[in-house]
């Protein structure tokens, strides 16, 4: 049974945001209910997914494959959808005791919600559960010893490799879009260039996704070469079966990755990127840089550099 929507010192400003901004979750996905609350009610981060400084480690990067909700040890947690259950307990590819549920909506077509740091499961491998069904209790992460839910979504197999952003999926305000700046930081150059990129979004729904920069002729308009940040597909192209390590450098690419600290308390997320070495043209009067950024919301934001 769905839980009723219970009240917090959050609940009056999250349910501002979203009465301002909207609600909006990801088109592909069916609408689900928060993992803590059990309802559409948001729930503060203390990180989202992709690039994250780790203050619990004094601020060593790693690239975070879910969210992590912070929660008192022994809270509810609750399915985000109608599912049956494939894991339930400890496992060697997990730190901790966790939940994952399949959601499918034809055979083939799933995706697998993963709740992560629990104390003990209420279900079992192969029980069918209902959407905002109690499943679990919160607890400590043995790493940290932070007690936190650490959420993920997984689409189209069970491993690690298929990690999303969750708010692609999960009940968000549609916010305002991405704040983005870019500047060169080679003015000497023109056939190899360096940009820096900076994006902000608000604190209360980190949901970036992608983030680019290009050179152009300022002639033609031609591009003469674009790179890529995208969220999930870094995942995906840099997770190496069994092992995290190539995926937590922080510059993989030709791409340098500088999250700022981010924690629930935080009123911003913000996030730079340094592209190297791209490719210029002949005349630095004819090059032109610009930046792309995207959220979950689908906000599209363009910037060039002066």
């Amino acid at each position: 049974m769905k839980p009723s929507r219970k009240s917090s010192v959050l609940a009056p400003v999250l349910a501002l945001a979203a009465a301002l901004a909207g609600c909006g979750s990801d088109p592909e996905g069916p609408e689900l209910v928060w993992p803590i609350g059990g309802t559409d009610e948001l729930q503060p981060m203390s990180s989202s997914f992709g690039p994250r400084l780790q203050t619990s480690r004094d601020g060593v990067y790693d690239f975070h494959r879910g969210i992590d909700i912070p929660a008192p040890m022994g809270t509810p947690v609750y399915a985000v959808a109608d599912g049956k259950v494939t894991r339930a307990g400890r496992y060697d590819d997990f730190e901790d005791v966790v939940v994952q549920i399949e959601h499918c909506d034809a055979p083939g077509a799933c995706f697998y919600s993963t709740y992560i740091h629990l104390t003990m499961p209420l279900v079992e491998i192969g029980a069918q559960v209902g959407r905002g069904e109690h499943i679990g209790y919160t607890g400590l992460a043995a790493s940290s010893l932070f007690p936190h839910l650490h959420f993920e979504i997984r689409d189209g197999g069970t491993e690690k490799v298929y990690s999303v952003h969750p708010l692609r999926f999960l009940p968000t305000p549609a916010g305002l879009p991405p704040a983005l700046a870019v500047r060169r930081t080679d003015e000497d150059s023109t056939s190899s260039v360096t940009a820096e990129v900076e994006v902000t979004l608000p604190g209360i729904a980190p949901g970036l996704i992608e983030v680019a920069a290009a050179t152009e002729s300022r002639s033609t308009g031609e591009v003469i070469e674009e790179r890529v940040f995208n969220y999930d597909e870094w995942n995906r192209q840099y997770t190496a079966e069994g092992d995290a390590a190539i995926i937590d450098e922080q510059s993989l690419g030709g791409i340098r990755i500088e999250p700022a600290k981010f924690n629930a308390q935080s009123s911003a997320y913000v996030i730079a990127f340094r592209f190297s070495n791209l490719d210029g043209t002949a005349s630095a009067d004819d090059l032109r840089i610009t930046a792309r950024a995207r959220d979950v919301n689908g906000h599209v934001v363009e910037a060039s550099a002066p």
